[in-house]
């Protein structure tokens, strides 16, 4: 069943608004997360429109919403406990992720041809490995190992750059420059 997209959100919005502000308690955060499934509705309209049951594609598509939203919350609440309220600040908010992925940039560049187009088409184009495997004409386990080797070639490159701090989980707790003589992309 074809539907244009304009019709699909006509017929479901209200409930879906209902159905995400039980969720969060919170009307403009309901409204943030609704138009967040609008969007990804509109993106991939086409999916949507050859869905074989769309309300349950679009509920699915708004629990996968709430659920990255409360990861969010959750995230911040966990940086807050553990180190204080003044390092919930610092956390990476909306945006600051551009400005890493641009100082990437040249280290990716930097890379062999293979890799680059292994970590450009999986990590920052968002195909999936499996369709990375596709385009390349390689079998899945040789798209996954590729991005694998590009990802440990790029954090030899990171870590060539700055010292870093990890908790034992391995998130970094502190980084700074070396002293030394840096890497090329420092």
């Amino acid at each position: 069943m074809q539907q244009p997209v304009t019709a699909i959100w006509q017929q479901f919005s209200n409930e879906l608004e209902k159905f995400i502000c039980r969720q969060t308690g919170d009307d403009s955060v309901c409204k943030d997360l609704l138009q967040e499934v609008f969007m990804k509705v509109y993106v991939n309209s086409a999916k949507v429109s050859a869905a074989d049951n769309i309300r349950a594609y679009l509920y699915r598509v708004a629990s996968n919403v709430i659920t990255d939203h409360h990861r969010r919350r959750q995230n911040g609440r966990q940086v807050s406990a553990v180190y204080g309220p003044e390092a919930a600040d610092e956390i990476m908010h909306p945006g600051d992720e551009y400005k890493l992925a641009d100082c990437l940039r040249p280290m990716v560049a930097a890379l062999p041809p293979i890799y680059r187009q292994a970590l450009t088409l999986t990590d920052l184009n968002g195909y999936t490995q499996k369709q990375y495997a596709e385009i390349s004409g390689i079998s899945a386990s040789g798209a996954k190992s590729r991005v694998q080797r590009a990802r440990q070639r790029l954090k030899e490159m990171i870590l060539q750059c700055c010292e870093y701090e990890f908790d034992k989980y391995g998130n970094i707790l502190s980084c700074c420059d070396h002293s030394s003589p840096r890497g090329k992309f420092c």
